[in-house]
């Protein structure tokens, strides 16, 4: 009967099968270990290829990347949404740099910085930056550039630091208003426990060396930057870095409402550089377009935020303003540098909207 060919196919022999389970479990123990060097050295092959430019300083006892070019004054310093960093900018630093000194930098557990284990919403980087451009001696006056959750940082940062703060630039921000307004922004805690999941398999997966022998960890740099193309496989597959944007993520919504709190900033010229209203942002789906003017009207409200604001629609950009139409950035921050060195009485067209 056939329970009777079941039975006589099982193992007679415990040890055998105990032996051929031990040999497979060491197999897999010697993969993994094999993968993790893998990675280990090939990620140390790349970094030590590719050093980053510029400097590192110690911040609370953790090693953060600053790469500055040019001179002069007013400095401006960058900050980039959630998970970006030095080389986000590089459509626009050097070209600014022949402008005046302008500095980008690595946040805590991303590019060339060490990860850290404490807060990393906008109360937390505002000091952060803080400490790390004392160290470096860049005392201000600072022009701050942050682009989508990088606008939080730096309006909170204006409020913290207002006396070493001449102006700010907003990159297509986030506005705090947006979590609220905009259906969907907010993550419910099934969503966050599950993209807690993800990036935890997929940190084991680098880690394990999986992505890396699957070729997952070329770093393509985007169009336009391919002489950088070295340092985006650098970073690429470093286990730090792998999740270093899930903190930012996770405490994304806390920096909103810090930042709701801050401002409005009197007289500070501020600049607002916003996508074009007719690209949905990444990861909205067709339903949630209807959500593009709630953004643009949120755009517009941000001149509210001073006196001396104005905005700039940068035409056929989506929100990587810095890296589809970093013209428009450069003209429009070279014009509010030469201006504020004038000292002119209204460094910005206060309350305008223009197309570019």
């Amino acid at each position: 009967m056939w329970f009777g060919s079941i039975a006589s196919a099982r193992p007679k022999d415990p040890q055998k099968w105990l032996r051929l389970l031990g040999k497979a479990a060491l197999a897999f123990v010697v993969v993994i270990v094999f993968g993790v060097a893998y990675n280990g050295l090939a990620s140390l092959h790349y970094r030590a290829a590719y050093p980053p430019p510029g400097q590192f300083y110690v911040v609370d006892g953790y090693k953060m990347h600053l790469y500055c070019q040019g001179s002069g004054s007013p400095a401006v310093v960058m900050e980039g949404g959630i998970g970006a960093n030095w080389l986000t900018w590089q459509k626009v630093q050097p070209p600014l740099a022949k402008v005046t000194r302008v500095c980008s930098y690595d946040r805590a557990g991303l590019g060339w910085s060490d990860p850290r284990p404490d807060e990393h919403d906008a109360v937390a980087t505002a000091s952060h930056l803080h400490q790390l451009l004392q160290q470096a001696g860049i005392n201000g006056p600072l022009v701050l550039m942050g682009q989508s959750a990088g606008g939080l940082y730096v309006r909170e940062y204006a409020a913290k630091y207002p006396q070493s703060v001449a102006g700010l630039i907003l990159v297509d921000a986030t506005p705090p208003e947006s979590f609220e307004r905009i259906p969907g922004t907010r993550t419910s805690a099934a969503e966050r426990r599950k993209l807690e999941r993800e990036t935890f398999w997929q940190h084991l997966e680098t880690v394990a060396g999986f992505s890396r022998i699957l070729g997952d960890c070329r770093g393509n740099a985007p169009q336009g930057l391919s002489e950088y193309a070295g340092w985006f496989k650098a970073q690429a597959c470093k286990p730090s870095f792998s999740a270093g944007s899930l903190p930012e993520f996770e405490d994304f919504e806390e920096s909103g409402e810090e930042v709701a709190q801050a401002g409005p900033f009197g007289n500070l010229p501020i600049l607002i550089i916003s996508q074009d209203p007719a690209r949905p942002k990444p990861g909205w789906s067709a339903q949630d377009i209807a959500a593009n003017p709630i953004w643009n009207s949120l755009q517009e409200s941000l001149k509210g935020l001073s006196t001396r604001s104005c905005r700039i629609i940068a035409k056929t950009s989506g929100h990587q303003i810095q890296l589809e139409r970093p013209d428009v950035i450069v003209t429009a921050v070279e014009k509010m540098i030469l201006e504020l060195r004038s000292d002119a009485i209204t460094p910005v067209a206060c309350g305008t909207t223009a197309i570019l």
